[in-house]
């Protein structure tokens, strides 16, 4: 599509967060997937420069993973927040890094800043969010367009995906905003426990505990709540396998059935981005009370779930990670 000014893209953003569905509402949200498609360019300019980086650190443990925000997700955002105009929505598209510690994060951070265009930098890791959310975020601009960099230790990331597949499930927030409930003292509970792990600083609210105290109350939350026998319920009943079609795609449509705990699966070339959209663009549309749709590509497609375990409700690893933290605390007791 032709470069829009933000003057135009602010009135399309208007239109969509007045709710009224009538034709001029449906033209704006035709024009909105326009203008997500086309930020398919600025992507994979970034995906390819991020893959080739952990390349080069370590080939074979950091998974790279490129994303378009879904239609309902940027439709939420521009309704929840008043101020939020579509033109300087920086996260419309993304590529996330997941490294395996702090140490290798470290690493890349030092390439990233570099690298030009860069707008800038979000640390969530020095300044954890009140949620417990995680993370370094870089912005980047080029050509009118925004792509923001997500990286993160597997900690990090393994909780932010928990918390989605929570999230699914409750018709929740919970990396938004404080719901007062259970789950979220749990996954701060959580996110403290991993950020001493890691040796950086905890949220504010459990700021002067130690790992003892945090496993101690982390421990008696999950009693209480039966939170490890609810978590082990998101499974899915129909897992996807990995077949040989799978692994030879670049670009691979993962469709949710939350309420079935059904996925599905389509895979594309790298040639047929544009049909990869206009299926994601169909399916996240079809069920959005019952189902949610991805469009991704890996740079190790064999580590989808890694990538993406809130697409698998694969939480088994995030419980393995408490359960081991816990015993390993009790010991010391």
């Amino acid at each position: 599509m032709e470069k829009m000014s933000n003057t135009a893209l602010n009135k399309i953003g208007d239109v969509i967060r007045a709710q009224k569905h009538d034709s001029d509402y449906k033209n704006a949200v035709e024009t909105l997937n326009n203008w997500r498609e086309a930020h398919g360019a600025i992507l994979d300019s970034y995906y390819d420069k991020c893959v080739k980086l952990a390349k080069r650190i370590d080939k074979n443990n950091i998974i790279v993973a490129q994303r378009l925000k879904r239609l309902p997700t940027i439709i939420g955002k521009l309704n929840r927040f008043e101020d939020m105009r579509l033109s300087s929505m920086q996260d419309i598209a993304g590529v996330r890094i997941i490294a395996s510690d702090m140490k290798q994060l470290s690493a890349i951070e030092k390439r990233i800043v570099k690298w030009k265009h860069l707008k800038r930098v979000r640390d969530y890791i020095n300044n954890p969010k009140d949620s417990g959310y995680r993370g370094k975020h870089f912005i980047f601009e080029k050509n009118g367009m925004f792509v923001e960099i997500q990286l993160r230790t597997q900690f990090q990331h393994i909780w932010a995906a928990s918390v989605e597949t929570i999230d699914i499930f409750r018709g929740t927030s919970l990396k938004e905003k404080d719901d007062n409930s259970y789950w979220h003292d749990f996954f701060c509970q959580v996110s403290s426990i991993f950020a001493i792990a890691e040796g950086t600083p905890v949220i504010s609210v459990y700021s002067k505990f130690g790992i003892a105290e945090l496993c101690s109350l982390l421990q008696e939350n999950m009693g209480a709540h039966q939170i490890n026998k609810k978590i082990v319920s998101y499974a899915l009943t129909d897992p996807i396998v990995n077949n040989e079609k799978v692994k030879k795609a670049y670009y691979i449509v993962v469709t949710l059935n939350f309420k079935e705990k059904k996925a599905d699966v389509i895979s594309f070339k790298e040639s047929e981005y544009h049909l990869a959209f206009k299926e994601y663009k169909t399916r996240e549309q079809n069920n959005p009370r019952t189902e949610q749709t991805v469009l991704i590509a890996l740079n190790q497609i064999n580590k989808i779930r890694e990538a993406y375990p809130n697409y698998f409700m694969n939480l088994s690893n995030f419980l393995g990670i408490i359960d081991f933290i816990l015993a390993k605390n009790k010991k010391k007791e």
